[in-house]
Protein backbone atom coordinates (compact mmCIF):
# COMPACT_ATOMS: atom_id res chain seq x y z
CA UNK A 1 0.00 0.00 0.00
CA UNK A 2 2.84 2.38 0.87
CA UNK A 3 4.56 1.53 -2.41
CA UNK A 4 1.39 2.31 -4.36
CA UNK A 5 0.94 5.60 -2.50
CA UNK A 6 4.54 6.51 -3.19
CA UNK A 7 4.14 5.65 -6.87
CA UNK A 8 0.93 7.69 -7.19
CA UNK A 9 2.54 10.56 -5.34
CA UNK A 10 5.32 10.65 -7.93
CA UNK A 11 2.94 11.14 -10.86
CA UNK A 12 2.59 14.67 -12.17
CA UNK A 13 -0.70 16.50 -11.67
CA UNK A 14 -1.13 16.66 -15.45
CA UNK A 15 -0.99 12.87 -15.67
CA UNK A 16 -3.15 12.51 -12.56
CA UNK A 17 -5.90 14.62 -14.11
CA UNK A 18 -5.61 12.73 -17.37
CA UNK A 19 -5.58 9.31 -15.67
CA UNK A 20 -8.45 10.33 -13.36
CA UNK A 21 -10.55 11.43 -16.33
CA UNK A 22 -9.63 8.23 -18.15
CA UNK A 23 -10.64 6.06 -15.20
CA UNK A 24 -13.87 8.01 -14.64
CA UNK A 25 -14.85 7.81 -18.32
CA UNK A 26 -13.94 4.13 -18.56
CA UNK A 27 -15.73 3.41 -15.28
CA UNK A 28 -18.97 5.10 -16.31
CA UNK A 29 -18.93 3.65 -19.82
CA UNK A 30 -18.15 0.18 -18.46
CA UNK A 31 -20.75 0.49 -15.70
CA UNK A 32 -23.36 1.68 -18.15
CA UNK A 33 -22.50 -1.13 -20.54
CA UNK A 34 -22.61 -3.77 -17.80
CA UNK A 35 -25.88 -2.48 -16.34
CA UNK A 36 -27.44 -2.12 -19.79
CA UNK A 37 -26.21 -5.57 -20.76
CA UNK A 38 -27.56 -7.17 -17.58
CA UNK A 39 -30.91 -5.39 -17.80
CA UNK A 40 -31.33 -6.18 -21.50
CA UNK A 41 -30.26 -9.79 -21.01
CA UNK A 42 -32.67 -10.20 -18.11
CA UNK A 43 -35.49 -8.64 -20.13
CA UNK A 44 -34.70 -10.78 -23.18
CA UNK A 45 -34.54 -13.96 -21.09
CA UNK A 46 -37.80 -13.08 -19.34
CA UNK A 47 -39.40 -12.50 -22.74
CA UNK A 48 -38.00 -15.81 -23.95
CA UNK A 49 -39.39 -17.54 -20.84
CA UNK A 50 -42.82 -16.02 -21.45
CA UNK A 51 -42.72 -16.92 -25.14
CA UNK A 52 -41.59 -20.44 -24.34
CA UNK A 53 -44.35 -20.80 -21.73
CA UNK A 54 -46.98 -19.67 -24.24
CA UNK A 55 -45.64 -22.12 -26.84
CA UNK A 56 -45.68 -24.93 -24.29
CA UNK A 57 -49.27 -24.12 -23.31
CA UNK A 58 -50.23 -24.11 -27.01
CA UNK A 59 -48.49 -27.46 -27.55
CA UNK A 60 -50.20 -28.88 -24.46
CA UNK A 61 -53.61 -27.74 -25.73
CA UNK A 62 -52.96 -29.12 -29.23
CA UNK A 63 -51.70 -32.37 -27.72
CA UNK A 64 -54.80 -32.56 -25.57
CA UNK A 65 -56.96 -32.01 -28.63
CA UNK A 66 -55.11 -34.67 -30.61
CA UNK A 67 -55.30 -37.27 -27.85
CA UNK A 68 -58.93 -36.50 -27.16
CA UNK A 69 -59.71 -36.91 -30.86
CA UNK A 70 -57.94 -40.27 -30.99
CA UNK A 71 -59.71 -41.41 -27.84
CA UNK A 72 -63.01 -40.34 -29.42
CA UNK A 73 -62.17 -42.46 -32.45
CA UNK A 74 -61.47 -45.41 -30.19
CA UNK A 75 -64.87 -44.91 -28.56
CA UNK A 76 -66.55 -44.57 -31.96
CA UNK A 77 -64.89 -47.75 -33.21
CA UNK A 78 -65.70 -49.65 -30.01
CA UNK A 79 -69.37 -48.66 -30.28
CA UNK A 80 -69.71 -49.31 -34.03
CA UNK A 81 -72.62 -51.72 -34.46
CA UNK A 82 -70.93 -53.68 -37.22
CA UNK A 83 -67.83 -54.34 -35.09
CA UNK A 84 -70.00 -55.20 -32.11
CA UNK A 85 -72.06 -57.67 -34.16
CA UNK A 86 -68.97 -59.45 -35.46
CA UNK A 87 -67.34 -59.65 -32.04
CA UNK A 88 -70.57 -60.69 -30.34
CA UNK A 89 -71.21 -63.43 -32.89
CA UNK A 90 -67.66 -64.62 -32.41
CA UNK A 91 -68.21 -64.76 -28.67
CA UNK A 92 -71.40 -66.80 -29.12
CA UNK A 93 -69.82 -69.22 -31.57
CA UNK A 94 -66.87 -69.86 -29.33
CA UNK A 95 -68.99 -70.39 -26.25
CA UNK A 96 -71.14 -73.23 -27.74
CA UNK A 97 -70.24 -76.80 -28.40
CA UNK A 98 -68.21 -75.70 -31.40
CA UNK A 99 -65.83 -73.65 -29.29
CA UNK A 100 -62.81 -75.57 -30.56
CA UNK A 101 -63.63 -75.04 -34.17
CA UNK A 102 -62.17 -72.20 -36.25
CA UNK A 103 -63.88 -68.87 -35.84
CA UNK A 104 -66.35 -68.97 -38.63
CA UNK A 105 -67.52 -65.39 -38.24
CA UNK A 106 -64.09 -63.88 -38.45
CA UNK A 107 -62.79 -66.11 -41.17
CA UNK A 108 -65.65 -65.38 -43.35
CA UNK A 109 -64.71 -63.07 -46.21
CA UNK A 110 -67.82 -60.97 -45.76
CA UNK A 111 -67.01 -60.43 -42.08
CA UNK A 112 -63.45 -59.39 -42.93
CA UNK A 113 -64.85 -56.96 -45.45
CA UNK A 114 -67.18 -55.49 -42.81
CA UNK A 115 -64.34 -55.04 -40.32
CA UNK A 116 -62.06 -53.54 -42.97
CA UNK A 117 -64.73 -51.05 -43.96
CA UNK A 118 -65.34 -50.20 -40.31
CA UNK A 119 -61.65 -49.66 -39.59
CA UNK A 120 -60.95 -47.76 -42.80
CA UNK A 121 -63.14 -44.90 -41.68
CA UNK A 122 -60.87 -44.05 -38.75
CA UNK A 123 -57.36 -44.66 -40.12
CA UNK A 124 -55.12 -42.84 -42.57
CA UNK A 125 -55.76 -40.90 -44.68
CA UNK A 126 -59.02 -40.00 -43.01
CA UNK A 127 -57.44 -39.55 -39.57
CA UNK A 128 -53.99 -39.49 -37.97
CA UNK A 129 -54.40 -43.09 -36.80
CA UNK A 130 -51.94 -45.34 -38.61
CA UNK A 131 -53.62 -48.72 -38.00
CA UNK A 132 -55.97 -50.66 -35.77
CA UNK A 133 -55.80 -54.09 -34.15
CA UNK A 134 -58.77 -56.01 -32.74
CA UNK A 135 -58.59 -58.50 -29.88
CA UNK A 136 -61.65 -60.67 -29.38
CA UNK A 137 -63.13 -61.66 -26.05
CA UNK A 138 -61.65 -65.11 -26.69
CA UNK A 139 -58.12 -63.55 -26.80
CA UNK A 140 -57.66 -63.94 -30.53
CA UNK A 141 -56.19 -61.22 -32.76
CA UNK A 142 -58.18 -60.37 -35.83
CA UNK A 143 -56.05 -60.34 -38.95
CA UNK A 144 -57.38 -57.21 -40.63
CA UNK A 145 -55.91 -53.83 -41.71
CA UNK A 146 -52.26 -52.70 -41.82
CA UNK A 147 -51.26 -53.71 -38.30
CA UNK A 148 -49.11 -56.81 -37.95
CA UNK A 149 -51.29 -58.75 -35.55
CA UNK A 150 -48.65 -61.40 -34.90
CA UNK A 151 -46.34 -58.58 -33.74
CA UNK A 152 -49.20 -57.15 -31.65
CA UNK A 153 -49.74 -60.56 -30.11
CA UNK A 154 -46.07 -60.79 -29.16
CA UNK A 155 -46.13 -57.24 -27.85
CA UNK A 156 -49.41 -57.29 -25.91
CA UNK A 157 -49.89 -61.04 -25.48
CA UNK A 158 -53.49 -62.14 -25.10
CA UNK A 159 -54.45 -58.84 -23.57
CA UNK A 160 -54.96 -57.97 -19.95
CA UNK A 161 -58.20 -59.05 -18.30
CA UNK A 162 -57.79 -56.26 -15.77
CA UNK A 163 -57.65 -53.71 -18.58
CA UNK A 164 -61.06 -54.95 -19.76
CA UNK A 165 -62.55 -53.60 -16.57
CA UNK A 166 -61.53 -50.08 -17.47
CA UNK A 167 -63.93 -48.79 -20.04
CA UNK A 168 -62.00 -45.57 -20.68
CA UNK A 169 -59.25 -45.50 -23.32
CA UNK A 170 -55.84 -46.55 -22.00
CA UNK A 171 -52.57 -45.20 -23.51
CA UNK A 172 -49.28 -47.02 -23.67
CA UNK A 173 -45.90 -45.34 -23.65
CA UNK A 174 -43.74 -45.08 -26.75
CA UNK A 175 -43.25 -48.52 -28.32
CA UNK A 176 -41.75 -50.07 -31.45
CA UNK A 177 -44.48 -51.59 -33.63
CA UNK A 178 -44.42 -53.43 -36.94
CA UNK A 179 -46.76 -52.65 -39.82
CA UNK A 180 -47.43 -55.04 -42.66
CA UNK A 181 -46.13 -52.94 -45.53
CA UNK A 182 -43.87 -50.34 -43.86
CA UNK A 183 -41.84 -52.19 -41.29
CA UNK A 184 -41.29 -51.06 -37.72
CA UNK A 185 -41.94 -47.57 -36.42
CA UNK A 186 -42.29 -45.68 -33.12
CA UNK A 187 -45.93 -45.45 -32.08
CA UNK A 188 -48.25 -44.76 -29.20
CA UNK A 189 -51.10 -47.24 -28.73
CA UNK A 190 -54.47 -46.52 -27.17
CA UNK A 191 -56.73 -49.43 -26.28
CA UNK A 192 -60.47 -49.38 -25.64
CA UNK A 193 -62.64 -52.12 -24.22
CA UNK A 194 -65.56 -53.08 -26.52
CA UNK A 195 -68.73 -53.50 -24.47
CA UNK A 196 -71.85 -54.86 -26.12
CA UNK A 197 -74.46 -52.15 -26.04
CA UNK A 198 -77.32 -54.51 -25.32
CA UNK A 199 -75.86 -57.14 -23.01
CA UNK A 200 -73.15 -55.01 -21.36
CA UNK A 201 -70.66 -57.84 -21.78
CA UNK A 202 -67.03 -57.29 -22.76
CA UNK A 203 -66.78 -58.68 -26.26
CA UNK A 204 -63.30 -57.53 -27.24
CA UNK A 205 -60.72 -54.76 -27.29
CA UNK A 206 -59.54 -52.40 -30.01
CA UNK A 207 -55.97 -50.99 -30.30
CA UNK A 208 -55.34 -47.78 -32.24
CA UNK A 209 -51.77 -46.94 -33.26
CA UNK A 210 -50.56 -43.35 -33.63
CA UNK A 211 -47.08 -42.75 -35.02
CA UNK A 212 -44.73 -40.62 -32.92
CA UNK A 213 -44.31 -38.31 -35.94
CA UNK A 214 -47.93 -37.23 -35.46
CA UNK A 215 -47.03 -35.94 -31.97
CA UNK A 216 -43.87 -34.27 -33.34
CA UNK A 217 -45.88 -32.45 -36.01
CA UNK A 218 -47.67 -30.53 -33.25
CA UNK A 219 -44.53 -28.56 -32.38
CA UNK A 220 -42.23 -28.97 -35.38
CA UNK A 221 -43.13 -25.51 -36.69
CA UNK A 222 -42.41 -23.87 -33.32
CA UNK A 223 -39.31 -22.16 -31.91
CA UNK A 224 -38.42 -18.72 -33.18
CA UNK A 225 -34.87 -19.17 -31.83
CA UNK A 226 -32.31 -21.13 -33.79
CA UNK A 227 -31.26 -24.25 -31.95
CA UNK A 228 -34.40 -24.38 -29.80
CA UNK A 229 -36.07 -27.77 -29.43
CA UNK A 230 -39.13 -29.40 -27.85
CA UNK A 231 -39.20 -32.78 -26.15
CA UNK A 232 -41.91 -34.84 -24.48
CA UNK A 233 -40.89 -36.99 -21.50
CA UNK A 234 -42.77 -39.75 -19.76
CA UNK A 235 -43.17 -40.08 -16.00
CA UNK A 236 -39.70 -41.66 -15.70
CA UNK A 237 -37.98 -38.83 -17.58
CA UNK A 238 -37.40 -40.79 -20.80
CA UNK A 239 -37.76 -38.98 -24.12
CA UNK A 240 -40.85 -40.24 -25.94
CA UNK A 241 -41.11 -37.53 -28.62
CA UNK A 242 -38.41 -35.44 -30.32
CA UNK A 243 -37.42 -34.23 -33.79
CA UNK A 244 -34.16 -36.13 -33.44
CA UNK A 245 -35.34 -39.73 -33.37
CA UNK A 246 -31.96 -40.93 -32.08
CA UNK A 247 -32.87 -39.44 -28.70
CA UNK A 248 -36.04 -41.51 -28.27
CA UNK A 249 -36.14 -43.87 -25.28
CA UNK A 250 -33.11 -42.13 -23.69
CA UNK A 251 -33.20 -40.43 -20.30
CA UNK A 252 -33.36 -36.65 -20.77
CA UNK A 253 -30.89 -35.85 -18.00
CA UNK A 254 -28.38 -38.35 -19.41
CA UNK A 255 -28.76 -37.15 -22.99
CA UNK A 256 -28.30 -33.43 -22.17
CA UNK A 257 -26.76 -33.40 -18.68
CA UNK A 258 -29.71 -31.28 -17.58
CA UNK A 259 -31.48 -32.14 -14.35
CA UNK A 260 -35.02 -30.80 -14.11
CA UNK A 261 -35.86 -29.65 -10.56
CA UNK A 262 -39.20 -30.84 -9.18
CA UNK A 263 -39.57 -33.11 -12.19
CA UNK A 264 -43.17 -34.11 -12.68
CA UNK A 265 -44.36 -31.87 -9.85
CA UNK A 266 -44.80 -28.39 -11.29
CA UNK A 267 -43.95 -26.20 -14.27
CA UNK A 268 -40.49 -24.61 -14.04
CA UNK A 269 -38.16 -22.39 -16.06
CA UNK A 270 -34.42 -22.26 -15.38
CA UNK A 271 -31.01 -21.95 -17.02
CA UNK A 272 -28.40 -24.70 -16.96
CA UNK A 273 -25.25 -25.64 -18.83
CA UNK A 274 -25.50 -28.51 -21.29
CA UNK A 275 -22.15 -29.43 -22.76
CA UNK A 276 -20.55 -26.16 -23.86
CA UNK A 277 -23.82 -24.27 -24.09
CA UNK A 278 -25.97 -22.59 -21.50
CA UNK A 279 -29.62 -23.42 -22.08
CA UNK A 280 -32.94 -21.93 -21.06
CA UNK A 281 -35.13 -24.87 -20.06
CA UNK A 282 -38.91 -24.60 -19.55
CA UNK A 283 -41.36 -27.38 -18.71
CA UNK A 284 -45.13 -27.85 -18.95
CA UNK A 285 -46.99 -30.70 -17.27
CA UNK A 286 -49.39 -32.76 -19.37
CA UNK A 287 -51.40 -34.22 -16.52
CA UNK A 288 -53.69 -36.74 -18.32
CA UNK A 289 -50.77 -39.03 -19.22
CA UNK A 290 -48.20 -37.81 -16.66
CA UNK A 291 -46.06 -36.47 -19.49
CA UNK A 292 -43.81 -33.44 -19.38
CA UNK A 293 -43.31 -31.11 -22.35
CA UNK A 294 -39.80 -29.60 -22.31
CA UNK A 295 -38.48 -26.61 -24.23
CA UNK A 296 -34.72 -25.94 -24.57
CA UNK A 297 -33.24 -22.78 -26.09
CA UNK A 298 -29.52 -21.85 -26.21
CA UNK A 299 -28.96 -18.63 -24.27
CA UNK A 300 -26.57 -17.46 -27.00
CA UNK A 301 -29.38 -17.60 -29.54
CA UNK A 302 -31.71 -15.69 -27.24
CA UNK A 303 -29.15 -12.95 -26.70
CA UNK A 304 -27.81 -12.88 -30.27
CA UNK A 305 -29.65 -9.68 -31.14
CA UNK A 306 -28.50 -8.10 -27.88
CA UNK A 307 -24.89 -8.90 -28.76
CA UNK A 308 -25.21 -7.05 -32.05
CA UNK A 309 -26.63 -4.03 -30.24
CA UNK A 310 -23.84 -4.26 -27.67
CA UNK A 311 -21.23 -4.30 -30.41
CA UNK A 312 -22.73 -1.12 -31.84
CA UNK A 313 -22.80 0.48 -28.38
CA UNK A 314 -19.18 -0.53 -27.75
CA UNK A 315 -18.13 0.95 -31.08
CA UNK A 316 -19.87 4.25 -30.39
CA UNK A 317 -18.51 4.22 -26.82
CA UNK A 318 -14.95 3.68 -28.10
CA UNK A 319 -15.24 6.70 -30.42
CA UNK A 320 -16.69 8.81 -27.59
CA UNK A 321 -13.93 7.59 -25.27
CA UNK A 322 -11.23 8.56 -27.76
CA UNK A 323 -12.70 12.05 -28.22
CA UNK A 324 -13.12 12.46 -24.46
CA UNK A 325 -9.50 11.45 -23.86
CA UNK A 326 -8.23 13.97 -26.42
CA UNK A 327 -10.29 16.77 -24.86
CA UNK A 328 -9.23 15.65 -21.36
CA UNK A 329 -5.55 15.66 -22.34
CA UNK A 330 -5.71 19.16 -23.84
CA UNK A 331 -7.75 20.52 -20.92
CA UNK A 332 -5.49 19.02 -18.26
CA UNK A 333 -2.44 20.37 -20.07
CA UNK A 334 -3.84 23.91 -20.23
CA UNK A 335 -4.70 23.78 -16.52
CA UNK A 336 -1.48 22.24 -15.27
CA UNK A 337 1.07 24.20 -17.32
CA UNK A 338 1.00 27.28 -15.01
CA UNK A 339 0.87 24.92 -12.01
CA UNK A 340 4.08 23.29 -13.24
CA UNK A 341 5.72 26.69 -13.44
CA UNK A 342 4.62 27.47 -9.90
CA UNK A 343 5.78 24.03 -8.74
CA UNK A 344 9.20 24.68 -10.29
CA UNK A 345 9.45 27.86 -8.25
CA UNK A 346 8.54 25.93 -5.10
CA UNK A 347 11.22 23.32 -5.80
CA UNK A 348 13.81 26.06 -6.05
CA UNK A 349 12.66 27.45 -2.71
CA UNK A 350 13.01 23.98 -1.18
CA UNK A 351 16.67 23.99 -2.16
CA UNK A 352 17.14 27.08 0.00
CA UNK A 353 16.59 29.87 -2.52
CA UNK A 354 14.10 31.73 -0.37
CA UNK A 355 14.28 34.84 -2.58
CA UNK A 356 12.88 33.10 -5.68
CA UNK A 357 9.35 34.16 -6.67
CA UNK A 358 6.75 33.00 -9.24
CA UNK A 359 6.80 34.91 -12.54
CA UNK A 360 3.36 33.74 -13.76
CA UNK A 361 0.97 36.62 -14.31
CA UNK A 362 -2.72 36.10 -15.07
CA UNK A 363 -6.19 37.08 -13.93
CA UNK A 364 -7.38 33.50 -13.52
CA UNK A 365 -7.27 31.41 -10.35
CA UNK A 366 -3.69 30.28 -11.00
CA UNK A 367 -2.66 33.90 -11.34
CA UNK A 368 -4.26 34.70 -7.98
CA UNK A 369 -2.53 31.65 -6.52
CA UNK A 370 0.82 32.86 -7.91
CA UNK A 371 0.41 36.35 -6.42
CA UNK A 372 -0.74 34.88 -3.13
CA UNK A 373 2.24 32.52 -3.09
CA UNK A 374 4.68 35.40 -3.65
CA UNK A 375 3.07 37.44 -0.86
CA UNK A 376 3.07 34.42 1.41
CA UNK A 377 6.76 33.76 0.79
CA UNK A 378 7.58 37.38 1.57
CA UNK A 379 5.67 37.11 4.82
CA UNK A 380 7.12 33.68 5.66
CA UNK A 381 10.65 34.88 5.09
CA UNK A 382 10.08 37.81 7.45
CA UNK A 383 8.36 35.64 10.05
CA UNK A 384 11.07 33.00 9.88
CA UNK A 385 13.72 35.54 10.63
CA UNK A 386 11.64 36.98 13.43
CA UNK A 387 10.70 33.57 14.85
CA UNK A 388 14.26 32.29 14.71
CA UNK A 389 15.42 35.24 16.73
CA UNK A 390 12.57 34.82 19.22
CA UNK A 391 13.15 31.10 19.64
CA UNK A 392 16.82 31.62 20.14
CA UNK A 393 16.17 34.31 22.73
CA UNK A 394 13.49 32.18 24.44
CA UNK A 395 15.75 29.12 24.61
CA UNK A 396 18.58 31.16 26.03
CA UNK A 397 16.27 32.72 28.62
CA UNK A 398 14.83 29.33 29.62
CA UNK A 399 18.24 27.76 29.83
CA UNK A 400 19.57 30.61 31.94
CA UNK A 401 16.45 30.36 34.08
CA UNK A 402 17.00 26.63 34.48
CA UNK A 403 20.57 27.24 35.46
CA UNK A 404 19.54 29.97 37.88
CA UNK A 405 17.05 27.54 39.45
CA UNK A 406 19.44 24.64 39.61
CA UNK A 407 22.48 26.37 40.97
CA UNK A 408 21.08 28.10 44.09
CA UNK A 409 18.73 25.23 44.86
CA UNK A 410 21.45 22.61 44.44
CA UNK A 411 24.02 24.75 46.19
CA UNK A 412 21.74 25.27 49.21
CA UNK A 413 20.86 21.57 49.51
CA UNK A 414 24.48 20.49 49.13
CA UNK A 415 25.70 22.94 51.78
CA UNK A 416 22.97 21.68 54.11
CA UNK A 417 24.20 18.14 53.48
CA UNK A 418 27.82 19.08 54.18
CA UNK A 419 26.84 20.84 57.46
CA UNK A 420 24.87 17.76 58.51
CA UNK A 421 27.82 15.47 57.77
CA UNK A 422 30.17 17.69 59.82
CA UNK A 423 27.74 17.69 62.75
CA UNK A 424 27.69 13.90 62.55
CA UNK A 425 31.51 13.81 62.70
CA UNK A 426 31.57 12.50 59.10
CA UNK A 427 34.31 14.78 57.96
CA UNK A 428 35.51 12.52 55.17
CA UNK A 429 32.01 12.33 53.64
CA UNK A 430 31.66 16.13 54.03
CA UNK A 431 34.88 16.66 52.11
CA UNK A 432 33.72 14.24 49.39
CA UNK A 433 30.43 16.11 49.08
CA UNK A 434 32.28 19.43 48.78
CA UNK A 435 34.53 17.96 46.07
CA UNK A 436 31.53 16.70 44.09
CA UNK A 437 29.85 20.08 44.42
CA UNK A 438 32.99 21.81 43.15
CA UNK A 439 33.14 19.35 40.21
CA UNK A 440 29.47 19.97 39.41
CA UNK A 441 29.87 23.76 39.31
CA UNK A 442 33.12 23.55 37.42
CA UNK A 443 31.52 21.58 34.60
CA UNK A 444 28.25 23.55 34.67
CA UNK A 445 30.14 26.80 34.10
CA UNK A 446 32.15 25.40 31.13
CA UNK A 447 33.50 28.83 30.32
CA UNK A 448 29.97 29.90 29.28
CA UNK A 449 29.58 27.18 26.61
CA UNK A 450 26.06 25.73 26.16
CA UNK A 451 27.30 22.68 24.18
CA UNK A 452 29.71 20.34 25.93
CA UNK A 453 30.99 16.80 25.37
CA UNK A 454 29.01 13.79 26.54
CA UNK A 455 31.98 12.97 28.79
CA UNK A 456 31.66 16.30 30.62
CA UNK A 457 27.87 15.93 30.83
CA UNK A 458 28.38 12.52 32.45
CA UNK A 459 30.89 14.03 34.94
CA UNK A 460 28.35 16.71 35.83
CA UNK A 461 25.57 14.14 36.21
CA UNK A 462 27.77 11.77 38.23
CA UNK A 463 28.70 14.61 40.63
CA UNK A 464 25.01 15.40 41.07
CA UNK A 465 24.12 11.73 41.69
CA UNK A 466 26.95 11.23 44.21
CA UNK A 467 25.77 14.19 46.25
CA UNK A 468 22.15 12.97 46.05
CA UNK A 469 23.24 9.49 47.07
CA UNK A 470 24.88 10.95 50.19
CA UNK A 471 21.59 12.63 51.04
CA UNK A 472 19.26 9.73 50.15
CA UNK A 473 21.45 6.68 50.64
CA UNK A 474 18.56 4.78 52.23
CA UNK A 475 16.40 4.68 49.07
CA UNK A 476 18.66 5.40 46.10
CA UNK A 477 21.45 3.78 44.11
CA UNK A 478 22.67 4.43 40.59
CA UNK A 479 24.81 2.99 37.78
CA UNK A 480 26.25 4.57 34.62
CA UNK A 481 27.16 2.50 31.54
CA UNK A 482 28.28 4.77 28.72
CA UNK A 483 30.12 3.48 25.65
CA UNK A 484 33.52 5.12 25.26
CA UNK A 485 32.78 5.53 21.54
CA UNK A 486 30.30 8.37 22.17
CA UNK A 487 32.17 10.27 24.90
CA UNK A 488 33.68 12.78 22.47
CA UNK A 489 30.35 13.68 20.81
CA UNK A 490 28.44 16.80 21.80
CA UNK A 491 25.35 17.32 23.94
CA UNK A 492 23.53 20.44 25.21
CA UNK A 493 24.70 21.23 28.74
CA UNK A 494 22.40 20.21 31.62
CA UNK A 495 20.41 17.80 29.43
CA UNK A 496 20.54 14.85 31.84
CA UNK A 497 20.46 16.57 35.27
CA UNK A 498 16.79 17.76 35.11
CA UNK A 499 15.63 14.33 33.97
CA UNK A 500 17.70 12.54 36.62
CA UNK A 501 16.23 14.87 39.25
CA UNK A 502 12.71 13.97 38.08
CA UNK A 503 13.59 10.26 38.33
CA UNK A 504 14.73 10.71 41.94
CA UNK A 505 12.02 13.00 43.28
CA UNK A 506 9.03 11.69 41.29
CA UNK A 507 10.08 8.07 40.94
CA UNK A 508 12.28 6.68 43.69
CA UNK A 509 11.20 8.90 46.64
CA UNK A 510 7.59 7.78 46.08
CA UNK A 511 8.53 4.11 46.65
CA UNK A 512 8.43 2.36 49.98
CA UNK A 513 11.70 0.55 49.29
CA UNK A 514 15.11 1.30 47.87
CA UNK A 515 15.34 1.84 44.12
CA UNK A 516 17.96 2.64 41.54
CA UNK A 517 18.66 4.89 38.59
CA UNK A 518 20.50 3.48 35.58
CA UNK A 519 22.04 5.71 32.92
CA UNK A 520 23.25 4.16 29.68
CA UNK A 521 24.48 5.53 26.39
CA UNK A 522 25.36 4.06 23.00
CA UNK A 523 25.57 4.83 19.31
CA UNK A 524 22.61 3.77 17.12
CA UNK A 525 23.38 4.33 13.43
CA UNK A 526 23.99 8.05 12.99
CA UNK A 527 22.35 8.91 16.32
CA UNK A 528 23.27 8.83 20.01
CA UNK A 529 20.77 7.24 22.43
CA UNK A 530 21.08 8.04 26.15
CA UNK A 531 18.66 6.24 28.49
CA UNK A 532 17.65 7.24 32.02
CA UNK A 533 15.89 4.30 33.69
CA UNK A 534 14.42 4.16 37.22
CA UNK A 535 12.40 1.43 38.92
CA UNK A 536 10.25 3.92 40.77
CA UNK A 537 6.47 4.21 40.87
CA UNK A 538 6.17 4.80 37.11
CA UNK A 539 3.43 6.77 35.37
CA UNK A 540 -0.04 6.16 34.00
CA UNK A 541 -0.84 6.85 30.35
CA UNK A 542 -2.55 10.14 31.18
CA UNK A 543 0.49 11.26 33.17
CA UNK A 544 2.75 10.44 30.23
CA UNK A 545 0.49 12.36 27.85
CA UNK A 546 0.45 15.32 30.26
CA UNK A 547 4.20 15.26 30.47
CA UNK A 548 4.56 15.17 26.68
CA UNK A 549 2.20 18.19 26.35
CA UNK A 550 4.07 21.46 26.63
CA UNK A 551 1.43 23.32 28.55
CA UNK A 552 1.28 20.68 31.30
CA UNK A 553 4.81 19.24 31.43
CA UNK A 554 7.37 20.00 34.07
CA UNK A 555 9.69 22.92 33.39
CA UNK A 556 12.82 20.73 33.33
CA UNK A 557 11.45 18.20 30.83
CA UNK A 558 9.97 20.95 28.63
CA UNK A 559 13.22 22.89 28.62
CA UNK A 560 15.28 19.83 27.62
CA UNK A 561 12.83 18.82 24.87
CA UNK A 562 12.55 22.35 23.42
CA UNK A 563 16.29 22.98 23.43
CA UNK A 564 17.10 19.72 21.65
CA UNK A 565 14.38 20.18 19.01
CA UNK A 566 15.39 23.80 18.42
CA UNK A 567 19.03 22.81 17.95
CA UNK A 568 18.63 19.60 15.95
CA UNK A 569 15.05 19.30 14.65
CA UNK A 570 11.79 17.54 15.55
CA UNK A 571 13.07 13.99 15.11
CA UNK A 572 15.36 14.45 18.10
CA UNK A 573 14.56 14.85 21.78
CA UNK A 574 13.36 12.77 24.75
CA UNK A 575 10.95 9.83 24.42
CA UNK A 576 9.08 8.41 27.42
CA UNK A 577 8.19 4.81 28.26
CA UNK A 578 6.61 3.87 31.56
CA UNK A 579 4.58 1.22 33.34
CA UNK A 580 2.64 2.34 36.35
CA UNK A 581 4.03 0.83 39.55
CA UNK A 582 7.07 -0.62 37.74
CA UNK A 583 9.46 1.72 35.90
CA UNK A 584 10.04 4.83 33.84
CA UNK A 585 12.52 5.06 30.96
CA UNK A 586 13.40 8.27 29.11
CA UNK A 587 15.44 7.88 25.92
CA UNK A 588 17.20 11.01 24.63
CA UNK A 589 17.95 10.89 20.90
CA UNK A 590 20.73 13.19 19.67
CA UNK A 591 22.52 13.53 16.34
CA UNK A 592 26.03 12.13 16.12
CA UNK A 593 28.04 15.37 16.18
CA UNK A 594 31.52 15.97 17.46
CA UNK A 595 32.24 18.89 19.71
Amino acid sequence: MKGLTKYVGGISIHNKIFIANLLIIVFFISSQSIVTNNISQKAIIEKAVNDSSRELVLIRNNLQTLLSTIEDYSKILASDYRLQNVLYNDLLLNNDSYAHKPVAGLSNLSMNKILSETISNIVEPNTKIKAVSILTANRQWVDVGFADNEYASRLFGDGDERADRFYLPVWTGLIRFKFRYEGEDNVFAVSKTVVHKDTGKTIGRVFLYVKEDVITSIYEEGKNHKGGQFYILDAEGSIISAKNKDLLYRKFDEAFSISIPDFGQKDVSFTQTSGSKRMLVSTQRFTPLQWTIVSTIPIDEITLERKKINQLIIGIGAVCLLLALIVSFLLSRSITRPIFRLAKTMREIRTGKMQVRSAYQSRDEIGYLSDGFNNLMDRIEALMAENTEKQKTKAEIEFKLLQSQIKPHFFYNTVETIISLIKLNMGREAITAAQYMAEFYKVSLSNGNDIISIKDEMRLTASYLEIQQLRYVEYMAYTMEIDDEIMTYSIPKLTLQPLVENAIYHGLKMKSEKGFVRIGGRRVGEDVHIEIFDNGVGMREDQIQAMMTKERSGFGFRSVADRIRMLYGDRYGPKVESEYGAFTKITIVLPLRRL
